[in-house]
């Protein structure tokens, strides 16, 4: 009885046949009873040269008994390897057990963390940014009274990413800003990014500027990577004062210097007046005509008295003022250390190491021989903080770790 082959094994046979021109029905059975009914593998074998496979004994042939009853031997079989002789039999094993798959899950969702956590990282600072056009950030800033902060991103320059990565992300640095600015990040390419560029005329990428809102004015710009000690450091004049402090301060300074002369004609005006009073009006008010005063008594205690202040002042002023004497910078572990970054009045920036048990005195002592004015003058502290100036003096009895002033940067007043 012939082995009739049921009809998806057919179909495979008609397509081997089709690949492999000219060969029999025979022929591509035995190939793909070799591969156990695999096409491709019975293909692949059939071209890679193994064109000799013994005919496998047909089923039929399998189940029949002789008459005694007896079992014929099994037929002798003679098979042919193919693909990749060697077989990782504890990697099949893994690739195709529950754990693997549960296994891939799990990296497959630590890889989108992973992805997520990289983008959370660069992402800008929204919380922070102010919403709109530049014209209304300029707006929004003189009606907060508080300066306008801008930075000018470039997606070309990874330099951008590193600055919401480490700067804005920087907790004083935050802090500062929501107390002292509104901030306002835009990319070069856009529409307004283009109009502030060619404004103030910027053309490398990153910018930060500090705008003075009220003038529209550049105040201070830093180009490339800020780190958030030293934007704090150069902040610290905008902190201190907000922009109307800023002009009213600037308008006084302006009429001392005689660019605003109005008070000044005003006393120029009533001097004149003064002097041209007659004498004899004088005598009717019993007054002492002005070139006769310098010879009463009184003119002469009365320039006594002014020449004895001055030479109080003259000695005031030169009498040095003596702090605790300062030890030597400790060395030890970086537990027991309070490490300070201190900015002085001629623009100079100094670091020094203390123990934090020892008196914030010693930053007088520290200062006093590293700028002029100290040796004569009093001066002050005030540490860069977000919001009101914390001011530190010479009367405290504050150590370094009460005081809270570890890794942080001070300022020097001049009293």
């Amino acid at each position: 009885m012939a082995y009739i082959l049921p009809d998806a094994q057919k179909m495979l046979v008609s397509s081997f046949l089709e690949i492999a021109v000219g060969q029999t029905t025979n022929t591509a059975q035995q190939f793909l009873q070799a591969t156990n009914w695999n096409l491709e593998g019975a293909i692949q074998l059939f071209y890679n040269g193994n064109n000799e496979v013994a005919a496998p004994t047909p089923a039929a042939s399998l189940n029949s008994w002789d008459d005694d009853d007896v079992r014929p031997p099994l037929p002798v079989r003679r098979e042919v390897l193919y693909g990749d002789y060697s077989r990782n039999f504890d990697e099949e094993t893994w690739n195709n057990s529950p754990v693997h798959e549960e296994t891939d899950e799990i990296s497959s969702s630590t890889l989108d963390t992973r992805h997520n956590s990289l983008a959370s990282m660069y992402r800008p600072p929204y919380e922070l940014m102010y919403n709109g056009p530049f014209q209304n950030a300029k707006d929004a800033a003189i009606a907060k009274n508080k300066w306008l902060l801008v930075n000018l991103q470039s997606m070309q320059e990874f330099t951008s990413a590193t600055l919401n990565r480490d700067t804005w992300s920087n907790d004083v640095v935050a802090e500062a800003i929501k107390s002292n600015f509104v901030f306002w990040q835009v990319d070069d390419d856009t529409e307004e990014g283009k109009k502030v560029c060619t404004y103030y005329k910027f053309e490398t990428m990153p910018v930060i500027l500090v705008i003075d809102p009220i003038t529209g004015e550049k105040m201070r710009y830093w180009n490339g990577m800020v780190e958030p000690e030293n934007l704090l450091e150069d902040v610290m004049f905008f902190l201190d004062q907000s922009p109307s402090e800023y002009h009213a301060n600037l308008i006084h300074k302006q009429r001392g210097k005689g660019k605003i002369p109005g008070d000044r004609i005003r006393e120029r005006d009533e001097l004149q007046e003064i002097n041209e009073i007659p004498d004899d009006f004088n005598k009717r008010c019993g007054k002492i005509p002005r070139d006769k005063i310098k010879e009463g008594n009184e003119v002469q205690e009365i320039n006594e008295i002014t020449d004895d202040s001055e030479v109080d002042q003259k000695q005031l002023l030169n009498k040095k003022i003596v702090y605790l004497p300062l030890p030597e910078e400790p060395k030890c572990d970086r537990n027991f250390l309070c490490r300070i970054a201190i900015h002085l009045p001629n623009g100079r920036r100094i670091q020094r190491n203390f123990l934090k048990t020892d008196s914030i005195k010693l930053l007088w002592s520290f200062c006093s021989t590293q700028f002029e004015e100290a040796e004569t003058r009093p001066f002050r502290f005030t540490q860069a903080m977000p919001g009101a100036s914390k001011f530190l003096e010479y009367d405290s009895n504050l150590t370094f770790e009460k005081s809270g002033l570890d890794n942080s940067i001070v300022s020097v007043i001049i009293m």
